[in-house]
């Protein structure tokens, strides 16, 4: 599986540049037909076919809601990038505190725990002490 997709990648990133290097050896030769079934589907299957045939203009002059949509993502992103005081730094710096806090206090009690071994070992093994 992992060779198919090697090969299929080396054979897409082959014809590519075989592609591109015949456009800059004869610019002005005609383009080739497109090679297509009858009933293919004319419409856009994926998300970024979507993304390059959708009709920008139209829907930016004819619907409102187009640029509801953009505006209000503008002011969200300034209110999230510029007046909200949680960033993603305050929530690491925020973790990181506690992360923090809990190792002081296991040394804490583990500073604790040994001062008490020491005074069991010193009382037993040097009481003079």
């Amino acid at each position: 599986m992992v060779f198919s997709k090697i090969y299929e990648a080396t054979k897409w990133s082959g014809e590519t540049i075989r592609g591109a290097a015949l456009v800059l050896a004869s610019p002005n030769a005609p383009i080739p037909p497109s090679i297509l079934h009858q009933r293919m589907p004319a419409r856009p299957w994926t998300a970024a076919e979507w993304l390059r045939m959708a009709s920008w203009r139209h829907m930016w002059k004819y619907m409102p809601v187009m640029r509801y949509y953009v505006f209000s993502a503008f002011i969200l992103y300034g209110c999230y990038k510029f007046v909200l005081p949680i960033k993603p730094h305050h929530k690491m710096l925020y973790k990181q505190g506690k992360e923090d806090a809990h190792h002081h206090e296991v040394e804490h009690w583990y500073g604790i725990r040994q001062k008490n071994a020491d005074k069991l070992y010193y009382k037993k093994y040097h009481p003079q002490i």
